[in-house]
């Protein structure tokens, strides 16, 4: 009989950071190649001495840090998860604990409790910023492995990482941007699903979830508020690029439908100034459905504080954004925040109206991002008016105008 023929995947490196799902993701990539095309080795202690073996192969993954990248296939795009900070500390910690063959320090871990290891020095040297350092190991591979080659025979306790700067959230967030598949431990599925679709991989009926804490469902229930101010402490950077990521996914996902939206010719860009009519579509979040009284038309925010205007603008020029407001007491620009594509913006009052902001969207904040723009507003606490309208209300919007700053 003929054997059923799959293509063969393009080159894909998952840089494995411990605790966050990345043995559940390896079972599943490796269902996704043939054998000889996955890399054996899943550290640099296996690769020692076989480096230049590293870029002949499809798969590679294990805890392995970004500075491996240049050993890889040219073509080979990159995969990291990220786990919320204090709950991946938590569960390696516990793991360490619980798994003599998990890491040589489970002799000092075994017998404590899990408020001491948090305050234990030695241990805790290991779960510092962890997905920061991570991402920002820069050492050649050749001085990794000649630093190994040396320190392994008197420290089995030596790590690739050992001689790397201090990381930093600059070069982190660098790192992340540069990555082609970044997803989230607590929505795996969203990443699976943008990376089948994009890699032909055979998308999964079942997710195969392994080697999990038992008491996982409980995360940081029981754990003190002393303790989580430790934790905190040891997670400051790596908590700063895990909210970076989440900023970063939205985004990504934003630009994904966008791109539909306009193959599909549902959206279009305006080659110059522009309104959005209140009684049509709204090309964002956060709204209610238009109202009208005596010709002027109207809508309300909400029920959450934010709410959005995600329009594809011109990527060679910025914009003036002006947003009128309906209603005796309209806010003024110390109630209302404004980011552009996660950028905080400063909103001004327009010189004559005081019932309408503006800001600026530069240019610069448009052509990174295919002149795709989000808006992303905060305006009060949402109230309800009147026991018969159940609604919460935000702000009242009558008007909304991009005016095109060409020129």
């Amino acid at each position: 009989m003929e054997p059923f023929r799959i293509k063969a995947r393009e080159p894909l490196f998952f840089m494995h950071i411990p605790k966050t799902a990345g043995m559940s993701m390896r079972l599943y990539l490796s269902e996704q190649y043939h054998v000889g095309d996955i890399c054996p080795f899943l550290n640099w202690h296996d690769l020692l001495g076989r480096e230049r073996e590293v870029g002949s192969f499809r798969l590679v993954q294990g805890h392995f840090r970004y500075n491996l990248r240049p050993l890889l296939a040219d073509d080979a795009r990159v995969l990291v998860l990220l786990r919320e900070p204090l709950r991946r500390t938590v569960s390696a910690l516990q793991h360490l604990q619980r798994d003599p063959g998990f890491h040589l320090d489970h002799k000092l871990a075994h017998s404590l409790s899990l408020s001491e290891m948090i305050r234990h020095r030695e241990l805790m040297r290991a779960q510092h910023n962890v997905q920061a350092r991570y991402l920002c190991a820069s050492l050649p591979a050749d001085r990794v492995s000649a630093y190994l080659r040396e320190a392994l025979p008197q420290d089995p306790h030596a790590d690739a990482a050992d001689r790397e700067a201090p990381p930093t959230l600059e070069l982190a967030r660098h790192r992340l941007d540069a990555i082609d598949f970044v997803g989230l431990t607590e929505d795996l599925g969203a990443v699976v699903s943008s990376m089948a679709q994009s890699m032909n991989y055979h998308p999964p009926l079942y997710f195969p979830f392994i080697n999990e804490n038992p008491a996982r469902l409980n995360g940081l229930r029981g754990v003190s508020e002393e303790d989580l101010g430790i934790l905190r402490e040891y997670n400051i950077v790596d908590l700063q690029i895990y909210e970076y990521a989440k900023r970063l996914i939205e985004r990504r996902v934003f630009e994904h439908y966008m791109q539909r939206l306009i193959g599909g010719g549902v959206y279009a860009v305006p080659s110059g100034s522009f309104e959005i009519p209140m009684s049509g579509v709204m090309p964002g979040s956060g709204w209610y459905e238009p109202e009208n009284r005596n010709g002027v038309c109207w809508r309300w925010t909400g029920p959450g504080r934010h709410f959005t205007i995600e329009v594809p603008l011109r990527d060679d020029t910025s914009y003036r954004l002006i947003v009128s407001f309906a209603g005796d007491n309209p806010p003024g620009p110390g109630l209302i925040g404004a980011e552009v594509n996660d950028v905080p913006v400063a909103l001004e009052p327009v010189q004559g109206d005081d019932r309408s902001l503006s800001l600026v969207i530069p240019v610069g904040l448009l052509a990174p991002n295919l002149g795709f723009c989000r808006i992303r507003l905060q305006g009060p606490e949402p109230v309800q008016v009147s026991a018969s309208d159940v609604r919460a209300l935000g702000v009242a919007v009558r008007q909304i105008m991009f005016e095109c700053l060409d020129g």
